[in-house]
């Protein structure tokens, strides 16, 4: 299997000089149902079992990351919870209620980004 991308023309921001680089050709998005399918035929567990531990699985992660916690799931990857705030005089000005999360990171297991070294690639010609 390969990945397709496309040439596209952009600007260096440092140097305005144009130069072409290469742009991911968006794939399918796998859907909870395809994997759970995959899953079963890999498993004696059933498409509705692993639907549900899916699941189970979403909101525990959630529950965590509320609790300040990262998740680590071994072979994938961690789970964790960025937050930010505005810049303040003193340490006293930024209280709790200025705090917001900012978004939630994924850093890939090691296994799984040693891995990417094996990808394919394939351009596209216009």
């Amino acid at each position: 299997m390969t990945i397709r991308y496309k040439t596209e023309k952009k600007r260096n921001g440092i140097n305005d000089k144009e130069s072409y680089y290469a742009r991911r050709i968006g794939g399918a998005i796998v859907s909870t149902r395809e994997i759970a399918e995959r899953l079963a035929d890999r498993s004696t567990l059933s498409q509705a079992d692993i639907r549900a531990t899916l699941i189970g699985l979403s909101e525990l992660i959630e529950t965590y990351l509320h609790e300040g916690r990262a998740v680590k799931l071994e072979d994938i990857g961690v789970f964790s919870l960025s937050i930010t705030s505005e810049g303040y005089a003193s340490p006293e000005e930024c209280t709790p209620h200025r705090v917001k999360a900012k978004r939630i990171c994924f850093r890939a297991d090691p296994q799984l980004k040693k891995n990417l070294k094996k990808v394919k690639f394939e351009r596209v010609k216009k």
